[in-house]
């Protein structure tokens, strides 16, 4: 159990750094007004909203489903580096699954600029 909540503080601490940065250089001309140059507040706080409204779901399957089956192949006699690595490529592909075809689609992040 320890070693499946590491592995995931770990996985954090990597992910979310990487994606602000990526999220950011791919979008930050999305958020300036053409007329006027400046930053418009309102659509930065409406994205963020909806960033943190997809991630908060999709992030809850991911915790729970790789503890959950991190600790199911410990108890299956699988060494702990497979049972975490097994763990983790299954809680991925349904958090991915869960972000890019369900939560984005509901919450309707990636539309035409206003």
């Amino acid at each position: 159990m320890a070693n499946s909540i590491v592995a995931l503080a770990i996985e954090y601490s990597v992910y979310f750094p990487l994606f602000g940065a990526l999220y950011y250089s791919d979008n930050r001309n999305r958020y300036i007004d053409s007329l006027t140059g400046r930053k418009n507040f309102d659509i930065i706080k409406s994205d963020l909203r909806k960033l943190f409204t997809a991630f908060s779901i999709s992030e809850i399957v991911y915790s729970i489903s790789k503890v959950s089956l991190t600790f199911q192949f410990l108890q299956l006699g699988t060494l702990p580096y497979q049972a975490s690595m097994l763990g983790s490529i299954i809680a991925s592909t349904l958090s991915i699954v869960l972000i890019n075809i369900v939560i984005i689609r509901v919450v309707k992040l990636f539309r035409a600029k206003p």
